[in-house]
């Protein structure tokens, strides 16, 4: 019998009082402990598949050995085996002189995820793009269920050294599909080598066979734990008896709809994985929905299915084996107790996709009434409708049918899916102010509220104040690329919400360039009655950023320019450095009057805010111009003429090689 080594008792005793289980206790934990992000993967980012053994090898207190260095009689091999459904296993072999150990330990199935999260920060050096990887478990952790130990015989240890040598040691992953993965990671370390490698489908006769007879040795029945794939060839699926038809029968027949999920109108789908066993019995099984419900509708599914009767089995070979199989059911309220929350029209495709929109952040926001992101989007899909609701029928647009039959269809297709749903989207508008603090948000949202208010005569809220216009580090307005029209009265057949979200996103793209150069915000600066500053900033796709600035303080005016130089890898497009040059001259009396001319020219007061047309092509073209009697800006991607006579007159001014601005006009 073997007995457990005293210090794997003792974390054994450790793992037990551990918060393990998922749904009560959610750790999170920096992958990068464990192994470099780019290590079993041949760019540079984690492999997620990798990540769920070192996941499980955190829960076992498993430390990999490449922290370790063997003696130089000291040899130590591991195979960290975690497949889908079967119990993981954590299996060592050391030999130290003629003293072989092999130890093991054993835990219940888990599944979990890497997740990936970049945000934009600002630092002494400017935006920078600051990504976090980390590893969640769920609610199928349960640590270590058994372990022990046992010596090794010098022949057992000759088999495992024989098919190491076999194995090219690779930290990458084979490729490949089988239908079921089995990851796993082997680690061998000796004196003067430590390696790790990480492989979901492995060389049947390397890595899969001293896999086999590593396990073996812990457990003879083990590898009849396998399980199978109907993706997998030659596989034959189990199947319900009577059909697909008759299992849809039997979960209706059966199921109950959650108490709490009925009082608060919440639908859902639901899918449940679970193995046909041999002799057809329904085994392990798992909730594989996504995403996951407090509900207990897996719960309610999974009880159904425990109690089908037997299916039959999956043969391979006409041999029956172990197999996958799945089933998925959608809780849909019963019609006398769905809500009565709206007038829907639905006869198009448009108009399905656009109800259940609807339908979806509703429910979600029935289930938490603080969900801003529920409300921001439930207002977003009425006014959508509005707009529709508003618009000229004059051309069918092909903006969300797949199909136009003929046009009656297209006029259809374009008419709102719900009856009055300005007043909707001006309530969940509302909602949004009333429970989010994010100033994006609240600046999206601006401009379509004030032209809902309008449409319905209703008075102003204040709690609709645009944020975000006198902020440290951001050159412009938040607001400022809006074309507003002449009185402020806004247009019920246009969509300002597209007009917020691009201002926001120009805002942020051209002070994210305008900070990496170094260069100040200018619109809010406080100037005297002899002051005077204007700015030309060239951003293009496939060449320098330039920014010109002139000063005027009194009879003095001074010429600034900038030229920001970034280099990026061809290959990922990822930023290998950023310099800038910079440089100023004194214009003469002369110079200063001739660019005054060519700025008449140009009739900055009469230009639109911003000026776009739909090209390929990506530069902007950007002109500011701060007096003390106030602000005035101009952007586009197509610059005219006058415009390129001033970005010309200046860059000759400079002095600097910039022939390749004239490739943009």
């Amino acid at each position: 019998m073997n007995r457990p080594l005293p210090f794997i008792a003792a974390l054994l005793a450790f793992l037990a009082v551990l918060p393990l289980n998922g749904q009560q206790h959610r750790e999170r934990w920096n992958y990068e402990d464990y192994f470099s992000k780019n290590y079993f993967s041949r760019s540079d980012e984690v492999n997620d598949e990798a990540g769920e053994v070192v996941f499980y090898m955190r829960l076992a207190g498993i430390m990999p050995l490449r922290d370790i260095t063997p003696q130089k009689d000291e040899s130590l091999v591991r195979l960290n085996y975690t497949p889908e459904f079967a119990h993981p296993l954590f299996i060592q072999v050391q030999k130290k002189e003629d003293n072989i150990l092999l130890t093991w330990q054993k835990g219940e199935a888990i599944r979990g995820y890497v997740e990936h999260k970049t945000h934009e920060a600002y630092t002494n050096s400017g935006f920078v793009d600051i990504t976090e990887d980390y590893y969640y478990g769920n609610e199928w952790e349960k640590g270590i269920t058994d372990s022990g130990s046992q010596q090794l015989s010098l022949d057992q240890w000759q088999q495992i050294q024989e098919i190491l040598t076999e194995i090219n040691f690779s930290h990458y992953p084979h490729t490949g599909w089988t239908g079921s993965r089995t990851p796993y990671i082997l680690e061998y370390a000796h004196y003067n080598k430590n390696i790790s490698h990480y492989t979901g489908n492995p060389d049947k006769k390397k890595e899969d066979r001293l896999a086999k007879l590593l396990i073996s040795l812990v457990d003879s029945n083990y590898m009849d734990m396998a399980i199978w794939s109907d993706r997998h060839q030659g596989i034959v699926a189990p199947a319900y008896p009577g059909g697909e038809d008759s299992c849809r029968a039997f979960i209706q027949s059966n199921i109950h709809y959650p108490d709490l999920a009925l009082l608060d109108w919440v639908e859902y789908r639901c899918r449940v994985q679970f193995i046909v066993e041999k002799d057809g019995s329904i085994g392990m099984m798992r909730d594989d929905s996504w995403p996951k419900s407090d509900y207990g509708f897996a719960d309610e599914l999974m009880r159904v299915v425990k109690n089908m009767p037997k299916w039959q089995p999956a043969t391979k070979n006409g041999e029956p084996v172990r197999c996958y199989a799945r089933v998925n059911y959608h809780f849909v309220l019963p019609e006398d107790s769905r809500p009565n929350y709206g007038y829907p029209i639905v006869e198009t495709e448009r108009d399905i996709r656009s109800w259940e929109d609807i339908e979806r952040y509703y429910f979600q926001l029935l289930r938490n009434p603080l969900d801003a992101n529920a409300a921001l989007w439930l207002g977003k899909c009425y006014y959508r409708e509005y707009l529709l609701e508003n618009e000229p029928l004059e051309e069918p647009q092909n903006i969300y049918s797949t199909s136009f039959a003929n046009e009656q269809e297209d006029t259809r297709d374009l008419t709102p899916v719900v009856i009055h749903p300005a007043d909707s989207a001006l309530k969940y508008f509302y909602q949004v102010l009333e429970i989010s603090e994010d100033e994006e948000t609240l600046t999206d949202i601006y401009l379509p509220i004030l032209q809902l208010e309008q449409q319905l005569h209703r008075p102003h809220n204040p709690l609709a104040a645009l944020p975000y216009d006198t902020v440290p580090d951001v050159h412009f307005p938040y607001s400022y690329f809006i074309n507003w029209p002449k009185g402020r009265y806004l247009d019920a057949s246009h969509d300002y919400y597209g007009e917020v979200f691009f201002s926001f996103l120009d805002v942020n793209s051209f002070s994210k360039g305008l900070t990496f150069m170094q260069e100040p915000v200018i619109y809010n600066k406080i100037l005297h009655d002899d002051e005077s500053i204007y700015r030309f900033s060239f951003f293009p796709s496939f060449h320098p950023t330039v920014s010109f600035r002139i000063v005027k303080n009194q009879e003095k005016v001074t010429l600034y320019w900038v030229i920001l130089h970034t280099k990026y890898d061809p290959d990922t497009w990822q930023l290998i450095s950023r310099s800038t040059k910079k440089g100023h001259r004194k214009m003469t009396a002369a110079q200063y009057e001739k660019f005054l001319q060519y700025m008449e020219a140009v009739r900055l007061d009469d230009l639109p805010h911003k000026e776009h047309e739909w090209i390929t092509d990506g530069a902007e073209w950007v002109i500011e111009r701060k007096t003390p009697h106030g602000f005035s800006a101009h952007c586009t991607n197509m610059a005219g003429k006058n415009i390129q006579q001033v970005y010309s007159y200046l860059a000759k001014l400079s002095g600097q090689q910039l022939k390749y601005m004239e490739g943009y006009y």
